[in-house]
């Protein structure tokens, strides 16, 4: 116990007591109680972020993973009866939830690094150029996003096949999708899963912590949070619309690269309106959802972690 306070007290203490490491490039410092303070808030606020934003989530990946002649018109409401309707054929709220578990853990693993080593990467570029903050934001997200992506990918790949209904052989959890994809001689399929999420995770990262470092000079953390997830979402949409279309494939088959996988999802289409619209089917839905699941992370999470930075 003793160890523990100790540990809260150093990771959420005030600011006049941080600690830092200077790096010798121009004199600058990396504020490692900053980065612990922004993992905390991560960590605080995925669980109740995750929960509430799920169900939105569910019918966004619907929308990705399922073509449609007519992608501009009735898709939400085609995803909802879709998802909702079990093998009796009657509509149980309760579908709206699979995956939800897996998803959880998806984020546990990724929120609270997230937000730790964007900051630890924004101050490192920080400390070794003249960047400005936002532009360090931007710039150092993207690599921080692209690892934190990778680790993750896993758990991700799970959510998604469990939400989706994927026949799976039989197939649960991260470590046994894993072995089931590398015994089947399909490590390279897994390996361009990961990457691509990877990609897209920078993507959105850069943009996210990048657009919130502007937004919070004038919003509250919550609607920052909120319009930041926003613009992130549509602008890494198309990659990760690939991202998913892979992961709804079974570990034990065969997955192309991203730009082959790219390529055919843009290509066969009437027109290039057509193309547009179907790529970014789920676009509402996803917005909502990431809308939803930041603000809360913005409120809950920076509220709980600056009363606990107060305590310690």
């Amino acid at each position: 116990k003793l160890c523990l306070a100790l540990g809260l007290h150093s990771v959420l203490r005030p600011t006049g007591h941080r600690q830092a490491m200077t790096t010798p490039a121009n004199g600058r410092v990396v504020d490692i109680n900053e980065c612990l303070y922004k993992g905390a808030i991560g960590a605080i606020g995925a669980i109740p972020g995750t929960f509430c934003a799920h169900p939105f989530d569910v019918v966004k990946m619907r929308m990705q993973t399922t073509s449609t002649a007519t992608p501009w018109s009735g898709g939400i409401r085609t995803a909802v009866g879709a998802i909702g309707r079990g093998a009796d054929g009657a509509f149980k709220p309760v579908h709206f939830l699979n995956g939800l578990s897996p998803a959880i853990q998806q984020k546990m693993v990724t929120r609270a690094p997230m937000f730790l080593l964007s900051e630890l990467s924004t101050q490192l570029v920080e400390a070794t150029t003249t960047l400005s903050r936002t532009e360090a934001c931007f710039v150092g997200s993207f690599g921080s996003g692209f690892v934190t992506g990778n680790v993750a990918s896993l758990a991700e790949y799970c959510k998604v096949m469990r939400s989706q209904r994927v026949d799976t052989g039989g197939v649960f959890g991260v470590s046994a999708t894993a072995r089931a994809a590398i015994s089947s001689g399909q490590g390279l399929s897994l390996a361009r899963r990961m990457r691509s999420a990877g990609l897209r995770n920078g993507i959105f990262d850069s943009t996210f912590f990048g657009m919130q470092n502007v937004l919070s000079q004038h919003l509250g953390s919550g609607w920052s949070y909120a319009g930041s997830a926003a613009a992130a979402v549509t602008l890494d949409y198309s990659v990760d619309v690939v991202v998913k279309r892979m992961m709804v494939v079974p570990p034990q088959q065969a997955v192309d690269p991203l730009w082959k996988s790219m390529r055919r999802l843009l290509t066969g289409h009437k027109t290039i309106f057509h193309a547009i619209a179907t790529v970014h089917a789920g676009l509402s839905a996803k917005a909502v959802e990431f809308s939803v699941s930041y603000f809360v992370t913005g409120t809950a999470g920076v509220h709980i972690a600056t009363m606990l930075r107060a305590c310690f």
